[in-house]
Order: structure tokens, then C-alpha cells, then sequence
């Protein structure tokens, strides 16, 4: 396992983890449109990324330091229990405390989507309502994602609702900023829509001092997507977009030799994309 730190320049990344959970359900549902023993290559390829015949998923998050600013790209699970992953509950905020990180220190809360796995730690319970955890920090998403998971049918779809709890508390305490498209975070941290697993989906950019690093949120979920650019997970709300979006961003950062990093394969998710025998691999390590 390589380090859970790296340097873009004059800008840092740290890799923190909220779980690493054992996925239930088969492959097959998961990946409906994927042979069972098409997998197999891959197992042996990235074995920390299954449990057995089954996905093995981290939910990590990342802590972007730039330019005086402290950015943290998702919130994980969050503090659960989560009916949906057996009552687990998320070590956020321990792996925070452990780096010396305080709740005070958050100056943005940036949420690639609005998935569950991504947003459980914008709130805590306090009382009868819902406060932010980061009480200093302003959270910004894409408004495609804020009305796509407010709609009626997409809350009845889900196992677990969660909006009420860890996004719409900050909407109302006018915590909440939402953005049409690419923005900077800073000169350094720019956001870009890259839609397809969800409407509103984006990554982060890192440039600095000559250096770049693409923390690609959920373009990627499995490591074995770098080489098959078209399996689409049930999680993608339109594949057919999604599959646009992977091949631009596996283009771009295979193009530029850029750092990727990855929230769902195993920690820290940093890695590379790299051709073998004409095929683009997931490379471990920075």
C-alpha cells in the first residue's frame, strides 16, 4: 500500500477513508450487462478489489489543501447506522482526527454527487435537526444532481432515503452553493462536470507547479473499467453518457501521464493509466 499523501506541486492531497465494505450482491446484478467470467482477468489483475466472486468497494475521500484553502471532496457513508451495508457506520471523522484535522478546518465541502456513499457526513443530528459537521465551510454540488435526487421518483427508487437528512438541511441554512458547470476552487482545484453516473456528476482537477492529478470521483468505480471502458455499473443513471465521459477522462490523463485518483478501488487510490499490449491498465501508485 502505497503513501495516503501526495504533492501536486504546491498543492497536497491526502486519502482518507470512510469504509471498505464487502459488496453483497452478486456480480451480475451489480453489473447486469457484464458476463460473470469476464471478471476473472481481473481478479487476479486487482485482487483487493474483490471479496471472493464478489466487489470489494473502498469509500474514501479526499482532503485537498490549496492555495490557503482546505477542500474536502465528499463525506462518505457518514455516521449510520446504514440499513442499506448491514448497520455499518463510517470512520470519517476518526481518520480526520488521527491527521490532525479539525471539524473547524473545512473551508469547502465539495460533493462530486449526491449518492449516498458520498454524502453522509455533511450533517450530524443535533436535537431534532440536522447541522452541518463542518460548520465553517460553505458545500457546493451541481444543480443537475440537486434536482434529479429531489425528484419524487428517484427518492421512492432509493433503499435508503437520505436528502431530508444530509443535503437539504444545508439547503435551507443556506449552506448550500450549486454550480452549472466547470468551476474553480481555487487557481490551483478545478471542478468539471463529467455527467453519466449521476446528471450532475463531476471530478477534480489538481494543476500545479507543472503537475496534475484527476480525482475522478465515480467515472470509475472498479478498476477493471479502465480496460473495459463500456461496463456499466446499475449505479450509472445513463450509460450511454457515462460511457462518453469515461473514454474522455481515461484519454485525457492516459494523454497528459497525470495521477488518478480513485475514491472506490483500494486505498489510497492513487495510480496511473498505462498500456499494455495495446490496452489501458489501472497502475497502482504514484
Amino acid at each position: 500500500m502505497g503513501s495516503f499523501r501526495m504533492q501536486v506541486g504546491n498543492a497536497e492531497i491526502l486519502a482518507l477513508s470512510d469504509m471498505n465494505i464487502g459488496i453483497g450482491a452478486p456480480m451480475q446484478e451489480l453489473w447486469p450487462k457484464v458476463p460473470p467470467d469476464a471478471w476473472k482477468a481481473y481478479a487476479e489483475l486487482y485482487p483487493d478489489a474483490f471479496d471472493g466472486d464478489r466487489m470489494r468497494l473502498e469509500v474514501a475521500c479526499y482532503l485537498v489543501r490549496s492555495q490557503g484553502k482546505t477542500i474536502l471532496i465528499d463525506t462518505g457513508y457518514g455516521p449510520g447506522p446504514i440499513r442499506a451495508i448491514g448497520g455499518r457506520r463510517g470512520e470519517l471523522m476518526l481518520d480526520l482526527a488521527t491527521r490532525k484535522v479539525t471539524d473547524d478546518d473545512v473551508d469547502i465541502v465539495f460533493l462530486s454527487h449526491l449518492h449516498l456513499d458520498h454524502v453522509g457526513w455533511n450533517t450530524v443530528r443535533r436535537g431534532d435537526g440536522w447541522v452541518p459537521t463542518f460548520p465553517n465551510a460553505r458545500y457546493i454540488c451541481h444543480e443537475a444532481d440537486l434536482e434529479h435526487f429531489r425528484k419524487e421518483e428517484v427518492q421512492a427508487a432509493q433503499t435508503y432515503r437520505f436528502m431530508y437528512m444530509f443535503v437539504d438541511p444545508l439547503d435551507e441554512q443556506g449552506l448550500l452553493d450549486t454550480v452549472s458547470g466547470d468551476f474553480d476552487l481555487t487557481d490551483e482545484v478545478k471542478a468539471v462536470h463529467t455527467p453519466g453516473h449521476t446528471p450532475g456528476h463531476m471530478s477534480v482537477l489538481v494543476t500545479s507547479g507543472g503537475e496534475r492529478a484527476n480525482i475522478q470521483g465515480d467515472v470509475l468505480i472498479h478498476p477493471a473499467q479502465v480496460t473495459e471502458e463500456e461496463w456499466n455499473s446499475r449505479f450509472d443513471v445513463d450509460w450511454d453518457t457515462a460511457n462518453v465521459t469515461r473514454r474522455k477522462l481515461l484519454d485525457q490523463v492516459e494523454a497528459e501521464g497525470a495521477t488518478v485518483v480513485s475514491c472506490h478501488f483500494p486505498l489510497p487510490g492513487f495510480g496511473r493509466v498505462v498500456r499494455s499490449q495495446g490496452k489501458r491498465y489501472w497502475q497502482t501508485g504514484l
